[in-house]
Parts: structure tokens; sequence; C-alpha cells
């Protein structure tokens, strides 16, 4: 395992914009010696700035460093959410590490761009792994009010449960989109490249695609169930879906995601674990909603 974490420190030192070496050298130790306080790890990390009492320092080069280890060492996620922590505390450099600065941007254009590939990728078991690692992470963070910027990273998990549960692209046979990206591959010699393009975009949204998306939206109601059971207002942007009422979080639009969850528990075509993780789902939700029925009626009484 040692050699693991040595390739994969190696492989990020070899980036074409690789992390300071107080970096690397951190979030080794985190990962490959149990021995290390996630406290400490988060010191060295940023311990250039520190040792300068640098007043606005530029530490965002650790996010993909930080998150290439997060999608890779699932049994790790626990370590490095405790390790964010301890630099969310660092009160060093003006308390500019509490801000946790750029992760809320990086999460939104690096993190949170999956696209599910089925059939022709050949890394797709190990790309959906690294996806639930990352919402583990995500929704780990916003359980223990981690927030950058004061920006809560619920916003994440909101994208992937509508994904997941209100897009059913599977059920169209004309897709426009798909239609006008292949309009210049429109002559009788284009037909191979025709032909594999077009399987390439119908794979990201055939129904097996689900078995990349459920472990990972799973992962926002086990670690934050009760705070989106009870959330309310805005989403952020909405897109068309299946889901037709009022474009806000709420019970209603709740109970619909735990019926979505029992329809795909029944899903003939999906693999059988992703069947039981919805499962699972539909049961987590409901003892959420009766816990909170019990609680309701106490205090009626």
């Amino acid at each position: 395992m040692d050699s693991e974490y040595e390739a994969f420190i190696a492989a990020q030192s070899q980036k074409k914009y690789p992390p300071p070496t107080n970096m690397l050298s951190a979030i080794k130790s985190l990962l490959a010696d149990p021995s290390t306080p996630p406290s400490a790890a988060a010191r060295e990390a940023v311990s250039c700035f520190i040792a300068e009492s640098t007043p606005d320092p530029d530490y965002t080069s650790l996010w993909p460093l930080l998150f290439a280890a997060v999608g890779k060492f699932t049994a790790l996620n626990d370590r490095l959410v405790d390790f964010i922590a301890e630099l969310r505390s660092l009160s060093d450099c003006n308390g500019a590490f509490g801000r946790l600065d750029g992760l809320s941007e990086y999460m939104t254009e690096f993190v949170f761009d999956y696209v599910d590939h089925p059939f022709y990728d050949s890394q797709c078991d190990e790309k959906r792994q690294s996806w639930v690692n990352v919402n583990s992470f995500a929704a780990k963070l916003y359980a223990r009010g981690i927030r950058a910027n004061n920006v809560g990273h619920l916003r994440h998990g909101g994208w992937v449960l509508r994904k997941t549960l209100e897009k059913a692209p599977w059920e169209k046979f004309h897709h426009e989109d798909i239609e006008q990206e292949l309009e210049d591959l429109d002559n009788d010699e284009d037909d191979e490249e025709y032909c594999k393009q077009r399987d390439l975009m119908l794979e990201e949204i055939d129904i097996r695609s689900l078995n990349g998306w459920v472990p990972a939206a799973a992962q926002w109601i086990r670690h934050c169930g009760k705070e989106i059971y009870e959330m309310e207002g805005s989403m952020g942007r909405e897109f068309p879906t299946k889901w037709t009422g009022p474009e806000v979080w709420s019970k209603e639009r709740w109970a619909f995601w735990k019926e979505r969850f029992e329809w795909i528990s029944f899903v003939t075509a999906l693999d059988r674990k992703t069947r039981r993780i919805a499962k699972e789902m539909v049961e987590e939700m409901a003892r959420i909603e009766d816990s909170d029925r019990v609680y309701s009626s106490s205090l009626t009484n």
C-alpha cells in the first residue's frame, strides 16, 4: 500500500502545475502514516505561508491534490475530511485558512462535472468509485458544518439528487441536442464516425448510467438526510425534469425522490448493487420521516 501512496504523490509532483513540496509532503504523511494527526498535516500543507505570515495566502493549489486523493483512496475519506476541518481551524495568516478560499469554486468547476460512461470507458468502475468518494466527502463536510466562504455544499447534493432522480432522458427517442452535435457528419462517408459519436453521446443518457449516479446520490441521504428533509427555499438553477412541483427544496420533492428511489429498486436493467442501494435509501428516508413525526408529536404533547 505504501507503494501506492508513493506512486500517487510522484504522479502529482509531475503535473504541469504541481502543488508545492510542503503540500505534497503533508498529503503523503496523511495518507501513508496513520500516526500523523490531521492537524499536523494541515499545518504542514500551508507551512510556507505560516512561516512568512502571509496576510492573504493563495493556497488554492491544494484543492486539485486533495480531490485527487479523495477520489483515489476510499478508505481514507474520513481522514481527509478531518484534514479539512483542521485546516479550517488554523488561525494563522489572519484566519485566511478558515475561509477555505477557492474550495467551493473548484468543486463547482472541476469536481461536480461528472459524466457516466457505462459501456465504452475501460476505467468506468474506478471513475464511479471516485464519484462516490467525492460525494461522500462533500456530504460529510456539510454534515460537520464546514463551509467554504460561508457557502454550503448542499447545493452540490441537490444537483446530484435532481440529476439522479428527476432526469429521465432514456424515456425520449428524439434528442435534438444530440442531432445538432452530429449535424456536421452528414455525408455518407461519415457514417462510421456518425455512429461512433452518436453511441458515445447516447451512452451518457442510457438508463444504466444510474449505476454511477445512484450510489453517489445515496451519500447525501446517508450523511445529510435530516438536513435535506428539513430544507426549504431555492435549489438554484432548475431545468425541466419529471418533477413538476415548485422549484424549491420541499418535503413534497423529498417524497418524489423517495418514489424515484423505489422505482429504481425495481429496474431490471440496473446492477443488483444499485437496486439494493435504492431500496436502502427508501428505508432510510422513511426512518427520517418517522423520526420527524415522533419529534413533532412530542412537541404537541
